[in-house]
């Protein structure tokens, strides 16, 4: 092993301009507030005023190659070759790869997200009166929106090329691996693979900083209700400090070590939640306004992905979808390639009925418990969850969960939860980014030095912390939005390399015999 990482290498131009971007953050924030508020709020105001329709755009556009390829001749290749056999059993590719999309933003945005729907609906776009049975349905519609499909897509699709190209074609561990189908060969030329890599390690660092942001005010938010402490910015530096020591720590142990203990630990908390919620709600008006809802969320697909309220003059679809496209691709491209690592030895159609099948179905059976269950409580009067929503997001879930019977019992398994989730998906992340920054990772030495995995670590940590003690809940938005920005760049060209790869994969594949990579498909 010391021999393996002696032969590694910083790939300085890859590592420096993101990290030093992110560091700008920490250090301007330090030096003046004000400036620093005025900066990234200008910056944000015109993405999302600039490229909130592009963003929809290629959010439908992956939906659809990541569906195509599924049922294409394509989805039958088995990344690592024919002979290739998984590294993970079944059970554990399903609860990293779950813990890993699920992350902490599912346990935050759960149970608030359908509140801030239900409470501030987009009368202008829809006509819908706050508060309203219209406003409830729509809430749902929302969450299955967000949370199900289109997100899992974004995840999907870099991780198939991203497997593909590693495994099958033998390409280098880098990011360019989910363009060079293709850009071919001009992608691994070494300053294209430092501008990618170093694109994508800042959309990451950004998506991940917006991550854990929302999971301090989660964590923290448990802890008040818990101890009566106020969840100040001064809780949620510690609780920063010690989940970024918990990340970095099972970060460097590795895959088959930590990360699968504590996904599975993870799982299992899912499950009883889920159970608990599924005894002690309205379970019958819960599935009835999740069938209605998912109704409306069908009929209505095309128009609200693509929605992006100029007509109206809206910045709904602004603050709450295009920051969703946003933020899942931000950490799409890094996730894909932890992702498309994880999947060695199985076929492509699988993995992408795990990802977009299995995992989206998990989620929305989340939607359909915790969101139902908020807007359940609130409908029946057990507790004024708009008004919890008012005074900070991270209150909703521990007034929702208060207002359940047995509700108090169960407060500390959800801040369990969140920071499980959190550990889990930010490990995953620091592995993969300490890899990108990293020359000399190969399928045979895969892990990168420890020292790095606890730079990213805390670069994460330390930036998602600035943002929400700076800015509040709407940092976890806006931190998202710069990222995702960058990232949309690699997310094209993820998209656009699966549609090359559904047609002509023989010919990037070096596990078939030079005959068969010959012919056509």
């Amino acid at each position: 092993m010391k021999s393996k990482q002696e032969n590694m290498k910083l790939r300085t131009m890859t590592f420096f301009p993101p990290f030093l971007i992110l560091l700008a953050f920490v250090v301007l924030s330090l030096i003046s507030q004000d400036v620093f508020l005025g900066v990234i709020n200008n910056i944000n105001n015109w993405i999302i005023a600039n490229l909130g329709w592009a963003a929809s755009i290629l959010a439908l556009f992956i939906v659809v190659v990541g569906v195509w390829a599924g049922f294409s001749k394509f989805g039958n290749v088995r990344i690592g070759g024919e002979d290739a056999k998984p590294e993970l059993s079944n059970f554990a590719w399903f609860t990293i790869a779950l813990t890993t999309t699920m992350a902490a933003g599912v346990l935050f945005w759960g149970p608030a997200e359908p509140i801030a729907h239900f409470l501030y609906p987009p009368t202008e776009l829809y006509g819908v009166e706050p508060m309203s049975a219209e406003a409830m349905k729509f809430s749902m519609e929302t969450m299955f929106l967000h949370w199900t499909i289109v997100p899992y897509c974004i995840y999907a699709v870099p991780a198939v090329v991203f497997g593909f190209m590693y495994y099958n074609a033998k390409k280098p561990y880098s990011i360019a691996c989910q363009l060079s189908p293709l850009l071919s060969e001009r992608a691994y030329s070494p300053r294209w693979m430092q501008i990618i890599d170093a694109v994508t390690l800042f959309a990451i660092g950004a998506g991940m900083a917006g991550s854990v942001a929302q999971a301090f005010m989660n964590i923290s938010g448990g802890i008040s209700k818990i101890t009566g402490i106020p969840s100040d910015v001064r809780m949620w530096l510690v609780v920063a400090i010690v989940l970024g020591s918990v990340t970095v720590a099972t970060a460097v142990s590795g895959i088959q070590k930590a990360m699968k203990h504590v996904s599975n630990i993870n799982v299992y908390g899912f499950a009883i939640f889920l159970i608990f919620l599924l005894l002690v709600s309205n379970a019958p008006f819960l599935l009835n306004l999740s069938t209605e809802a998912l109704g409306g969320f069908a009929g209505t697909f095309l128009e609200r992905i693509l929605i992006t309220g100029a007509s109206q003059d809206s910045q709904w679809p602004q603050w709450w979808t295009t920051f969703y496209w946003f933020s899942w691709m931000a950490w799409a491209p890094t996730s894909g390639a932890f992702m498309g690592r994880i999947a060695y030895g199985r076929k492509v159609k699988t993995v992408l009925g795990m990802y977009v099948g299995v995992c989206a179905s998990i989620s929305a059976i989340w939607m359909i418990l915790v969101s139902g269950t908020a807007l359940w409580v609130q409908k029946s009067g057990l507790a004024d969850l708009c008004a919890a929503y008012d005074l900070g997001t991270e209150n909703v879930p521990y007034e929702m969960l208060s207002a359940l019977p047995g509700g108090k019992i169960i407060i500390p398994l959800f801040v369990l939860l969140v920071f499980l989730s959190t550990v889990t998906a930010c490990n995953s992340n620091t592995i993969a980014m300490a890899g990108i920054s990293t020359r000399g990772i190969s399928p045979d030495n895969p892990e990168a030095p420890i020292w790095l995995k606890c730079i990213w670590g805390f670069v994460a940590m330390a930036v998602g912390y600035i943002m929400i003690a700076a800015v509040g809940v709407n940092g976890v938005k806006i931190i998202a939005n710069f990222g995702g920005m960058f990232a949309a760049l690699i997310m094209i060209g993820a998209a656009g390399s699966l549609a090359v790869l559904i047609k002509k994969h023989k010919k990037f594949d070096l596990t078939l015999p030079e005959a068969e990579r010959n012919s056509e498909d």
